[in-house]
């Protein structure tokens, strides 16, 4: 711990000799200036813990030194030594911030407890000066958050505004996107309707279609067998053996040929689609299948995907039996 310094002041030399060793003695640094002249020149060059000086001494007194010292070192610690006839010099000093004063000739011991006092209220002040020092810091220092807080703060509500505004600007294009999206919808929709209605019209051509050419196919059908079917049976009573036997067949098979139940039911039956039914129509063409791509436009895969599911519907289970010759069969 460093010792604490005194610049002791005093004009009579056995006062400044006996002070000085008693402060020495109890571990303090000691400077001595005979007079004040003496007293601010040291100042003017040392800084100083404490000032210990006497009051009345000739051209400049404790006084003046107590105004150069407070002037160059406001925190500087400063006691009067004065006579019992200048009590209120001495009280005057301390209006002019002396820590304190005694009467000389003053008591070794009370100087000690004096100034061992004022380094008291030195250390009592550094320690409050430290802590406002700290003090103002921290405050700066939570100013500072503060200040960040509201810059941190003043930014995110601008982005919280942009963010807004970018938002009100998407949902303001979802919802034309949405109205063009219902358009679009109430077109497909009224096109929907139009197919409908053509989808409807065409199943009714096709069944007017159909029941004329089972109308046409039931009176050829007629026509054959009235006419056919005499012819054979007048042959079969003419006929002996095994050719009798085969007029009775080709009797039998004129009468399933032209039967009320046309074949072409079990394409009605089988629920094919419109493009099912044109690949079978080209099938019953003699079409092969790269023929029927390039009149479909589709490719070669897809028409035999066609007639592969065409064999499902029509339920030939026999991959070896023919598409063709079943079709054919159906006339």
């Amino acid at each position: 711990m460093n010792k604490k310094s005194i610049l002791l002041v005093d004009d009579e030399e056995n006062i400044l000799t006996s002070l000085s060793w008693a402060l020495e003695k109890n571990n303090f640094t000691v400077t001595t200036a005979a007079n004040g002249q003496e007293a601010i020149d040291c100042l003017r060059t040392t800084r100083y813990d404490l000032v210990i000086t006497d009051l009345l001494m000739p051209k400049i007194d404790g006084i003046g030194v107590l105004e150069q010292a407070k002037d160059r070192y406001p925190d500087i610690s400063v006691i009067i030594l004065t006579g019992y006839g200048d009590i209120g010099s001495a009280v005057k000093t301390l209006q002019m911030g002396a820590d304190d004063y005694l009467q000389k000739p003053c008591d070794v011991d009370d100087l000690l407890y004096k100034a061992k006092r004022s380094f008291e209220k030195q250390d009592l002040t550094a320690k409050l000066q430290i802590q406002n020092i700290q003090l103002k810091n921290e405050i700066g220092a939570r100013k500072t958050v503060e200040m960040r807080l509201q810059e941190s703060q003043a930014n995110l509500e601008r982005q919280v505004a942009d963010r807004t505004a970018e938002l009100s600007h998407t949902v303001d294009e979802l919802e034309i996107a949405l109205k063009t999206l219902q358009t679009r919808e109430k077109e497909l929709q009224e096109k929907n309707r139009e197919l409908n209605d053509i989808n409807t019209t065409l199943s009714i051509i096709l069944k007017r279609r159909e029941k004329e050419h089972n109308e046409i196919r039931q009176e050829i059908a007629e026509k054959t067998v009235g006419m056919v079917l005499p012819l054979l049976k007048k042959a079969q009573n003419q006929a002996t053996g095994t050719t009798k036997d085969y007029m009775e067949t080709a009797q039998a098979n004129l009468l399933e040929a032209f039967s009320k139940h046309s074949h072409d039911s079990v394409l009605t039956n089988a629920k094919l689609a419109p493009r099912e039914l044109q690949i079978i129509h080209y099938i019953r063409q003699n079409k092969s299948t790269k023929e029927i791509a390039d009149l479909l436009s589709l490719s070669v895969r897809t028409v035999e995907s066609y007639r592969e599911n065409i064999r499902k519907k029509l339920r030939i289970t026999n991959q070896k039996k023919s598409l063709k010759k079943f079709i054919t069969s159906l006339l």
